[in-house]
C-alpha cells in the first residue's frame, strides 16, 4: 500500500504484482478497498491487481467539492499509469461500476473488459441523492448507516455479525467526501453512450439489491453491446456477501476474454 499524490491530496493505492491479466478494482460508495479483500484472496496469485480508495474514502484525502465522475475516472487512469499497467480488466461495484464505464469511454484502448457489479449508467434520480445529502448535513453519517446497510445486504448477510463492521466503516466515512461523491453521482447519466462501450462485459445483479434493483442492472446489460448477465442471491455488494461465487465468475470471465 502506498500514497499517490494529486493536486487534490493523497490517494491510498494498493498494488499486487503479477504476470497475469491486470485487474483494477473500483469500490462502491461508503466503502474502501478492503471490500475486495476476500475476492482478491481467491484469485490466482499470477493476477496483477490494483485497488484504490476514492477521494474522501478510506485512507485517501478529502478533495474539495465540485468534482464529477469523469474526475474520479481520471484518478483511476492516473493510478493505472503510475502502476505502469497497459491494458486492464476493470472490476467496479455501484459507483465503482459507473466510474469503470467512464474509464472505458475515456481510454477504450486500455480496457480489455469490464465486470460491472450492481451498477447502472445512471444511479437513480438526482432528487434522491440531494435528499440524502440534506439528511446527512442535518444528522451526520451514523444515523444513515442502518438504513443504507439494509440496501447493501440481503437478509442472510444482515444477520451475519460481520455486517456490523461494514456499518461502522460507513458511519465513519468522511461526511464531506461522501456528500461530494453523492453530488457527482446525482449529476451523471451516460445512458446514451453505452453503445460506445464495445469491450466484453460481465454484469452482476443482486436478487435482494435495493440500491440497484435487478431490473435496473438488467437494463444496463441489455444496453451494452457485448454483455452477459449474472444474478446472485445477494444484496448490493456480492463481493462481500458471496466472495466465492464472485471470484469464480471473475476468473471465468477473465479466462474467456484473455485466451
Amino acid at each position: 500500500m502506498h500514497a499517490q499524490t494529486f493536486d487534490w491530496g493523497a490517494m491510498h493505492v494498493a498494488k499486487r504484482d503479477g504476470d497475469g491479466p491486470a485487474l483494477v478494482f473500483i469500490n462502491s460508495l461508503g466503502t474502501d478497498l478492503r471490500m475486495w479483500d476476500a475476492v482478491l484472496a481467491r484469485l490466482p496469485s499470477a493476477s496483477a491487481a490494483l485497488r484504490m480508495d476514492k477521494r474522501g474514502h478510506g485512507l485517501s484525502s478529502t478533495a474539495p467539492e465540485g468534482y464529477g465522475i469523469p474526475d474520479l475516472a481520471q484518478d483511476v487512469i492516473d493510478a493505472m499509469d503510475a502502476a505502469k499497467l497497459g491494458q486492464v480488466i476493470l472490476v467496479g461495484c455501484s459507483i465503482g461500476g459507473l466510474i469503470a464505464q467512464h474509464v472505458a469511454l475515456m481510454v477504450p484502448d486500455r480496457v480489455q473488459g469490464l465486470m460491472l457489479s450492481n451498477t447502472a449508467s445512471k444511479l437513480g434520480p438526482a432528487e434522491g441523492w440531494l435528499e440524502r445529502i440534506e439528511a446527512i448535513k442535518q444528522n451526520g453519517m451514523a444515523p444513515m448507516a442502518g438504513g443504507i446497510l439494509s440496501r447493501w445486504f440481503g437478509p442472510k448477510m444482515l444477520k451475519n455479525p460481520d455486517a456490523a463492521l461494514w456499518r461502522t466503516l460507513l458511519a465513519r466515512t468522511d461526511q464531506v467526501g461522501y456528500i461530494a461523491t453523492c453530488r457527482a453521482i446525482a449529476g451523471t447519466d451516460i445512458t446514451d453512450r453505452l453503445r460506445e462501450i464495445a469491450q466484453p462485459a460481465l454484469v452482476i445483479a443482486g436478487e435482494h439489491d435495493l440500491a440497484t434493483p435487478p431490473a435496473v442492472v438488467e437494463a444496463l446489460a441489455r444496453a451494452l453491446p457485448r454483455a452477459d448477465l449474472l444474478i446472485f442471491p445477494t444484496g448490493h455488494l456480492p463481493a462481500i456477501e458471496t466472495p466465492d461465487a464472485f471470484s469464480k465468475a471473475l476468473i471465468r470471465f477473465v479466462e474467456r476474454i484473455t485466451t
